[in-house]
């Protein structure tokens, strides 16, 4: 399920509206999330506290962002392959 969060939620930069879905990780999935933010190894923005969900968020919106660019770059590199042909 899909539902806009009180409207929209924006991103810490404000350019962004955000939806909220809700996420279901491992145990050892989440206490391996908990031990990184614990380390600094999540990293919180310069000059900024946030709360654990909101670094939650982050790091599964940056997972995210990297698939997507991962995926762009795949099918750039199927396109040149499809040109050679």
């Amino acid at each position: 399920m899909l539902r806009i969060h009180g409207g929209f939620d924006m991103d810490m930069m404000g350019r962004v509206g955000l939806v909220e879905i809700p996420v279901l990780i491992a145990p050892d999935q989440k206490a391996w999330m908990d031990r990184m933010i614990k380390e600094g190894k999540i990293a919180i923005p310069p000059g900024g506290t946030l709360e654990k969900g909101s670094l939650y968020s982050m790091f599964i919106r940056m997972l995210l962002h990297n698939a997507m660019e991962e995926q762009k770059r795949q099918e750039a590199l199927e396109g040149e392959d499809d040109d050679d042909e």
